[in-house]
């Protein structure tokens, strides 16, 4: 009978364990949710981490390529001419250092089942502060980016004068320091489980829903809303400036045809900076949607076996952003063709 009885209090007690597992795991954030749970189906894993392991080393080596392009490329006197460039420029520094930490981080975790924040409540803390704010750089600088532009295709002049160089050498910085405090409450938010065990890094369960809103907002839903609100401003005072050009009556004593006026109109186009910076607005929008919808769907549904495959994938699709702006630059913008090709001239004269 005390057989049977300490066997009943063992099973209880693995049961009660797994419970406690995906409790945590159900009420997890982002860092979390990136751990996997065992199913049966061991090919399954396999197929995973090999799939995580082939498409996040392409997305280093692409990544490295491109933005050290793109850092090389914005410091050109062609495209250092406008004060966007200055966020693009940064845009492509914190896009490397993504590369550089986040994305191999990833790789460890999700390809080779080496989680780096497990080992102690520092490495927890501190790693996660690293990269939920590397990742966050890249997307403010974007929205900054269409902020100038915006200012810039204004009338007004008091809005204008945001879109100056001295303006943006002032905002970078501060963008810097305002990332950092925003994620700041992970130092105190974050903490090592350790049961059941083996221990693993997560948000407290006290703090697990404000968390997820919290984190769902400032990455997922803010920075996106406002690069699609200027960038469609930006649209809109383009095509407002176009048709008051077009409709402007000719002087008193002058006769301009009306081939005269279209002329004019077509070219308030958008300018090279203007274009290839809306491109890479939308294509950071459109790859960011897919895991804002998986975050926001995570408040509703069980976090199973399903739903943390749909949720890695959506990551995948989410790292494309900070690897390929160098070549959505280069096939949306005629320019910055150009000073690509001198660039390999003059590196190829050297060699």
């Amino acid at each position: 009978m005390k057989k049977q009885k300490k066997k009943s209090e063992y099973h209880l007690l693995s049961i009660l364990n797994l419970l406690c597992f995906f409790i945590y795991n159900k009420m997890n954030t982002t860092t979390t949710a990136a751990i996997i749970i065992t199913p049966d189906d061991s090919s399954f894993v396999v197929l995973s981490s090999t799939i995580h392991k082939i498409v996040l080393s392409f997305y280093i080596i692409f990544g490295l390529i491109g933005n050290i392009f793109n850092i090389l490329l914005f410091q050109s006197a062609a495209l250092r001419q406008t004060s966007t460039s200055f966020y693009l420029l940064s845009e492509s520094i914190s896009n490397l250092i993504v590369v550089c930490l986040t994305l191999p981080i990833r790789l460890l975790s999700d390809g080779f089942g080496l989680n780096v924040t497990d080992y102690s409540l520092l490495s927890c803390q501190l790693i996660s502060y690293i990269y939920f704010t590397c990742l966050a750089l890249p997307p403010i600088f974007t929205t900054l980016a269409c902020v100038d532009r915006w200012a810039a295709s204004c009338v007004e002049v008091n809005r204008r004068r945001f879109a100056n160089k001295s303006m943006a050498k002032r905002m970078i910085p501060l963008a810097i320091i305002f990332c950092g405090l925003i994620y700041a409450p992970i130092f105190v938010t974050f903490d090592m489980s350790t049961n059941p065990p083996p221990p693993f890094c997560s948000i407290s369960l006290k703090y697990a829903f404000f968390g997820l809103i919290y984190y769902l907002l400032t990455y997922s839903i803010i920075p996106p809303g406002f690069m699609i609100g200027f960038t469609i401003g930006v649209i809109l005072h383009i095509r407002r400036k176009r048709t008051g050009i077009v409709h402007v009556a000719p002087p008193v004593g002058q006769s301009i045809s009306n081939d005269s006026h279209s002329t004019r109109g077509n070219r308030r186009r958008l300018s090279p900076m203007q274009f290839m910076l809306i491109c890479q607005a939308f294509s950071e929008c459109l790859l960011t949607l897919p895991f804002s919808l998986t975050n926001i769907l995570s408040l509703f549904v069980d976090y199973d076996q399903h739903f943390l495959m749909i949720y890695s994938y959506t990551r995948l699709l989410l790292f494309i952003s900070y690897v390929s702006s160098f070549y959505i630059f280069t096939l949306s913008s005629k320019l910055y063709r150009e000073e690509f090709k001198k660039f390999i001239r003059r590196l190829w004269h050297r060699q």
